[in-house]
């Protein structure tokens, strides 16, 4: 390898790095097969002493090819670990980091979604970019549909399955703590724009008796949220609409609008438009939340850099034109729809902020 970098112990790493980034897609795959196989959960067991390569095939039933092959990338991707390596048989044992790629369940969401969702269509993320459309959606998608949400619906199940755990995994835990700010009186009518499945009108609906939801999204959606719903009786009310029209008005004098990780699945232009028709069907006191994964507000490292790789998601596979917002843009959209943020609540869960806006 060339030394033209030098040769200090910043320059070494570095090159370490990049090596480790240019070969990260087949490293992932082989740490999936490292797990699937049941060769992680086996060097968990084996604890301090380890297992080799033979022992991972009397335990597992892989081939030996297979073993030594997996066990080696997972030395190199940092989830094994393996003390005597100039042995003829060399002992592996499982890292902080390979427990966490077994048993963390927020890395077992992304990797699941990356692996269905996101793989196939990755190699087309350039030509995303310059065309401004989702060019790697047809590795998951046969309809022809023009967004990832037009074809949820018809997504094959495995697909639609790891979408969905990612989707929900990330708002599920937050919801509990911005309940006592969207219902303050308890019997609101709250108007939930890109409802999806329902999970936050069926909390809002559990929680009060006296509470009333809208709920807002495309009809194959609501059709999905509906049956979800159905032990709430009349509680709920359905809007079919499609957002990207400019000319669809939204439902009108509710209490409180919530947008729950829906702002960031479209365009700023389009942010705009559909911000622009709650404040139209606001009256003077509605409330409007938004609840957001801003990049830019992050605690942890590893958030921050799960938040801008499902930038990439939106670039690629959703719909070419979106992103994981920064906190100001989505201050002066809002400011240009004619919005003003009243209140913030940062660090909700595990990546979230939630604003609360008002007529400017």
């Amino acid at each position: 390898m060339t030394t033209e970098f030098g040769n200090s112990d910043v320059n070494t790493r570095a090159r370490f790095e990049a090596q480790r980034l240019a070969y990260a897609p087949l490293m992932f795959q082989a740490c999936r097969a490292l797990r699937d196989f049941g060769i992680l959960e086996n060097l968990s067991s084996a604890r301090a002493k380890g297992l080799t390569a033979a022992e991972a095939v009397a335990k597992t039933g892989v081939s030996r090819y297979a073993a030594a092959l997996l066990l080696e990338a997972g030395l190199a991707s940092g989830l094994c670990d393996c003390a005597n390596p100039t042995d003829a048989e060399p002992r592996f044992t499982i890292t902080h980091m390979g427990v966490y790629w077994l048993r963390d369940e927020l890395t077992r969401v992304n990797a699941e979604f990356n692996h269905h969702v996101c793989y196939g269509g990755a190699a087309h993320l350039r030509e995303a970019l310059l065309e401004g459309r989702p060019a790697g959606l047809p590795a998951i998608d046969s309809t022809g549909a023009k967004t990832v949400y037009e074809a949820l619906r018809s997504l094959p199940q495995n697909v639609k399955t790891a979408w969905f755990e990612f989707d929900h995994f990330y708002s599920d835990g937050v919801f509990e703590a911005c309940l006592p700010r969207v219902l303050s009186k308890g019997d609101e009518h709250v108007v939930d724009i890109g409802a999806n499945t329902g999970r936050f009108t069926d909390l809002v609906l559990s929680r009060s008796r006296t509470a009333r939801m809208t709920c807002v999204d495309l009809p194959g959606q609501l059709a999905v949220l509906k049956d979800n719903l159905a032990r709430h009786g009349d509680r709920f009310t359905l809007a079919p609409t499609n957002v990207l029209d400019p000319s669809a008005p939204l439902p009108a004098g509710a209490d409180a609008y919530w947008l729950s990780q829906f702002l960031d699945c479209f365009s700023e232009e389009e942010i705009v438009s559909i911000l622009s028709r709650v404040r139209a069907a606001m009256r003077p006191d509605s409330k409007v939340f938004i609840l957001e994964t801003f990049w830019d507000q992050q605690q942890h490292d590893a958030a921050r850099f799960c938040v801008i790789g499902t930038s990439l998601y939106f670039a690629c596979i959703a719909n070419g034109n979106s992103r994981m917002y920064h906190s100001e843009v989505m201050r002066q959209l809002a400011a240009k729809a004619g919005l003003k943020v009243t209140d913030e609540v940062k660090h909700l869960g595990i990546s979230h902020s939630l604003m609360q806006l008002g007529a400017a």
